[in-house]
């Protein structure tokens, strides 16, 4: 493969993957916002978090990880668990309110592979559509999945640290402080990169038993 195809394959994956990125993104961070704003607190609106846009979501990071390595995250949604009625059970469920989204559009997403009328269109037009709803699938499989790491600043962390910071608060500071570190060390291994592609195959697998 020449340089010139390398560089336009790079750019076709970019295409593709960036703008299913971006909407499925906006929509994980919006459902956190979403969440602990009903459970009664304001602190996601007060730093413009309840929105769709994704800008107020990009973390630079995340986006470059995804372009490159195929997982990515964004900003983490600011809430205060002092402002819930049930501080544990409600931090939880904001936590787990953007995963959900995902696989939600992801389910969304097989519903549109399997009924969508591709035939009225031309076999260029089709694959194309089909491509871009592929993509979106797999990011919103990848950032579900992903996110349920409990490894700060991922959404898994808010539930290891409401479960374990009254006992271990030393190791839940001592895991934010390296988490960065720790995530980019997993992931410099083959063998966890396969497993968090079999955890995403997984996912997709149960969540295909909801298409009728």
């Amino acid at each position: 493969m020449t340089i010139n195809n390398i560089i336009i394959y790079l750019l076709a994956q970019i295409a593709l993957f960036l703008p299913a990125f971006l909407i499925s993104l906006s929509f994980h961070e919006f459902f956190h916002a979403l969440t602990a704003t009903l459970l009664g607190d304001p602190t996601p609106k007060k730093y413009g978090r309840l929105t769709l846009n994704p800008i107020a979501h990009i973390d630079i990071f995340g986006l470059i990880f995804l372009l490159i390595f195929r997982f990515g995250w964004a900003k983490p949604v600011p809430f205060d668990a002092n402002n819930f009625k049930h501080p544990k059970l409600y931090s939880i469920i904001t936590a787990l309110a953007g995963p959900m989204a995902n696989f939600i559009l992801a389910i969304i997403t097989f519903y549109l592979i399997k009924y969508l009328p591709l035939e009225i269109f031309s076999p260029v037009v089709s694959k194309t559509i089909m491509q871009i709803i592929s993509a979106t699938a797999y990011v919103n499989l990848m950032l579900g999945v992903f996110n349920l790491l409990p490894i700060p600043p991922l959404d898994g962390s808010h539930v290891l640290t409401v479960l374990l910071i009254n006992k271990y608060p030393n190791v839940i500071i001592w895991f934010y402080r390296y988490s960065i570190f720790i995530l980019l060390l997993l992931f410099c291994f083959p063998q966890t990169q396969m497993f968090f592609l079999y955890l995403i195959k997984k996912t997709e697998y149960i969540l295909k038993y909801f298409v009728i």
